[in-house]
């Protein structure tokens, strides 16, 4: 069997194959890294930017890539996606994979792609030395895996350092190798993140781990997979739901680990849906960064104390203080609460 992921190179997807084992299946972080970098200027938002920080404990620069939508309103708190690369890929590929910045641009998300030390790392998933055949080279840090776990964090901690970000609405999400990292980092750090998104994922551990995930999950594979094999798969999905109804697993007809996920906005804009109808309850100090509860009224006189976390067209999404999302159409509301959404709509628009 072979690992494989695909790189974007200048908008053509180039093949990579890899050794690996006959097991697999896969997919979260939290520390501040010191960072002198400015706020994005206008000319950076709307467009991936291509970034490096100081990674003292590693003694080098790490890449990671950017996307500030260009709605960004410094005053208003954006979501944001992590979004981790599969193996032998970097941060510049697959924050292009379609549909990624096309729906953050539409929805107001802020992406980023972190390095993970380098294009091996695994993210701590295999644990914290070089990962063996299918992680190290020669070269590598003995300690790969730790650096390449501490990265995802670093870059995490710059970003919200940078701009503002709404804590209750922090995502992870990974293809590949990247999948198994987020099922790693979604239990390591698991008040971190609303929601989880392990794409065709990797991940080599005991299905235990699921007992220590509290974010919903939507674990996406194909099942004409010859690289993580859908049979490896579904045991981990089936658990997964005996663990936590809200988590959701999606398997696709014909799906396999390549271009249904590099080439597939359509899947993209689905998973940004599951994104927006989760969020956390956030510690007291944090309320500042997010809407003001009220209480929601529909046609029925039913009630309901909320805040909004975003509109788009016809419906508009709204949070309970426990961090329950709905998704709803705003024709469904009282006309008190479509003329207060309205004018949210159009003062988030024009915020300096």
């Amino acid at each position: 069997m072979f690992m494989l992921d695909f790189p974007l190179i200048s908008s053509q997807m180039r093949l990579q194959i890899f050794p690996a084992k006959s097991n697999f299946l896969a997919v979260c972080g939290l520390l501040f890294a010191s960072f002198t970098g400015l706020l994005p200027g206008q000319g950076d938002l709307g467009e991936i930017q291509k970034r490096s920080y100081s990674f003292n404990e590693a003694g080098k620069d790490i890449e990671y890539a950017l996307y500030v939508p260009s709605g960004y309103k410094k005053a208003k708190a954006a979501p944001l996606l992590v979004l981790l690369h599969g193996l032998g890929s970097n941060p510049q590929q697959v924050i292009r994979y379609q549909g990624v910045t096309a729906e953050a641009e539409k929805r107001g998300y802020i992406v980023v792609a972190p390095f993970g030390y380098n294009e091996r790392g695994w993210y701590g998933s295999r644990g914290k030395g070089n990962g063996g055949l299918l992680g190290g080279r020669a070269g590598d840090p003995e300690n790969l895996g730790e650096l390449s776990e501490k990265d995802v964090l670093n870059v995490l901690g710059i970003v919200r350092k940078e701009l503002n970000v709404n804590s209750a609405r922090i995502y992870l999400a990974g293809h590949s190798m990247g999948g198994g990292g987020t099922i790693h980092l979604g239990a390591a750090y698991s008040d971190t993140w609303a929601a989880l998104v392990p794409m065709s994922p990797a991940y080599m551990g005991s299905h235990d781990i699921l007992e220590k995930i509290t974010a919903p999950m939507m674990v996406v594979t194909g099942d004409n997979d010859s690289t993580v094999p859908v049979g490896m798969v579904r045991p981990f999905a089936r658990r997964m739901k005996e663990t936590n109804a809200k988590h959701v697993y999606k398997e696709i007809a014909g799906g396999n680990h390549g271009t249904t996920f590099y080439r597939n906005p359509k899947l993209m804009a689905e998973i940004f849906d599951f994104l927006d109808g989760c969020s956390v309850e956030v510690e007291e100090g944090d309320e500042s960064s997010q809407e003001p509860l009220r209480i929601f009224t529909n046609k029925s006189g039913r009630k309901i104390e909320a805040r909004i976390v975003s509109s788009k067209g016809t419906k508009v999404t709204i949070a309970r203080k426990d961090g329950k999302s709905f998704t709803i159409a705003l024709s469904s509301l009282s006309e008190t609460d479509q003329n207060y959404i309205q004018t949210w709509v159009a003062e988030s628009a024009t915020e300096p």
